[in-house]
């Protein structure tokens, strides 16, 4: 399962031109949206993920640092949509993904290129209870 968990990290970071961290106070986001061709066929087989370059991967990551500064993931609430040219809604389904001490959610759905998405994620602090909301878009040419 760590090899699993390796493979899955260096697949979703090194295709990650586009890779962001919004800060909450002390918890970092971190969140990024891929077409999932660009997965390996084997990440993409041990998580379920159909790879099509019209169909987009959505992933979060939540970590706040620890007594010695050190990042570690919290387990939260993640809730994600997103909003098309034509405004068109649709609730992204996130999945949360624990292996050892690593903790991800990702949400994969189709869509047709070209499009101008605009994604709104939503995490709830788990020590306070206070939501945070993300906000971003991304512009899919035709492939």
């Amino acid at each position: 399962m760590l090899t699993n968990m390796l493979l899955f990290t260096l697949a979703l970071f090194t295709v990650a031109a586009y890779a962001e961290v919004q800060k909450f106070g002390d918890l970092d986001v971190n969140y990024n949206v891929i077409t999932t061709d660009t997965l390996e066929p084997q990440v993409a087989k041990t998580y379920g993920i159909e790879r099509s370059k019209n169909r987009l991967l959505l992933t979060v990551s939540v970590s706040r640092l620890d007594e010695r500064g050190v990042p570690r993931a919290v387990n939260t609430d993640v809730k994600a949509s997103t909003v098309n040219m034509i405004e068109q809604h649709r609730t992204i389904k996130m999945r949360r993904i624990s292996e050892g001490a690593a903790i991800y959610y990702m949400g994969d759905f189709g869509f047709a290129t070209p499009d101008f998405l605009r994604f709104t994620v939503n995490i709830t602090d788990p020590g306070s209870g206070k939501p945070h909301k993300i906000e971003f878009q991304r512009n899919f040419e035709r492939l």
